[in-house]
């Protein structure tokens, strides 16, 4: 006697995985089609921009590095970066605690202040920073871009920051206060390692950010040899805008890094925009 077996996925089911991989598909394949792209020729582009390369052309990414001088421009945008990410992260994550856990005259109006960088965008004190950068000596420096770079981060990454904050009790903090530890003993040694995933949540949507700034470094920058990836490769289309394979190989070589310290990285990202999504 044969008994009925139940399908292994519903009707629903099924349906949500066609959707998923509906939009899977769909939020991957231009950065697939790019890389396919770089590895053609300029004809092959045209005449089968959807097929596999008949010739897998990997000489591409190597005279687009030397054309575009990407390894210079690597190592700026490295610097600005990590220094920008640096200072925005440290001095947010120390606000953030001051915010949330220290009582000090005029604390919620000096938050609310710092606040109102969200709702300032970059064109509009692009004039008012050039001529301050320019007074201070510090333009087609990487100061120009490390300075505004951490400060135009500072106000969401403080916002997030105190968000954690709330969300860890201060039980241990308030018992190294009592065994006698100062306020920043008790930020350095307890705090910090207990929101650490919000920092490095914060640590890598900044990077993504500050890597692809452009505005700035169009504006502050002068030298070739202090530029950064973004207007780099601005130039490099410019120079090379009938030479798509080049083109595509420069912008896989840009791109795909950071793509891939993202998902290697995002089940914390996600992790710590949920902690911060809590308060």
């Amino acid at each position: 006697m044969s008994t009925a077996t139940s399908p292994r996925w519903s009707a629903g089911e099924r349906l949500r995985f066609g959707i998923g991989a509906v939009l899977v598909a769909a939020m991957f394949y231009p950065t697939v089609w790019m890389v396919l792209s770089a590895l053609k020729s300029n004809r092959e582009i045209f005449r089968t921009p959807f097929a596999l390369p008949s010739v897998w052309r990997w000489e591409n990414f190597v005279e687009a590095w030397e054309l575009g001088r990407l390894g210079t421009l690597y190592l700026n945008s490295l610097l600005v970066t990590a220094g920008a990410v640096t200072l925005c992260v440290g001095f947010a994550t120390a606000a953030a605690f001051a915010f949330a856990r220290l009582e000090f005259p005029f604390r919620r109006l000096s938050y609310r202040l710092l606040l109102l960088g969200l709702l300032l965008p970059p064109p509009t004190v692009a004039i008012p920073l050039f001529t301050q950068l320019r007074d201070m000596g510090l333009l087609n420096t990487p100061w120009a871009l490390i300075l505004p770079g951490a400060a135009w981060s500072l106000s969401l990454t403080v916002f997030l920051m105190r968000a954690y904050f709330n969300t860890v009790r201060p039980d241990m903090e308030e018992a190294a206060r009592i065994d006698g530890a100062n306020t920043w003993q008790i930020f350095w040694r307890v705090s910090v390692p207990m929101v650490w995933p919000a920092m490095l949540t914060m640590i890598i949507l900044n990077t993504i950010n500050i890597w692809n700034e452009l505005l700035f470094a169009l504006l502050f920058i002068v030298d070739e040899d202090k530029r950064t990836l973004p207007v780099g490769l601005v130039r490099f289309y410019g120079y090379h805008s009938t030479d798509y394979a080049l083109v595509f190989a420069a912008l896989t070589i840009t791109t795909v890094p950071v793509l891939i310290l993202y998902f290697i990285l995002q089940r914390h990202v996600i992790a710590g925009l949920t902690a911060t999504a809590m308060d």
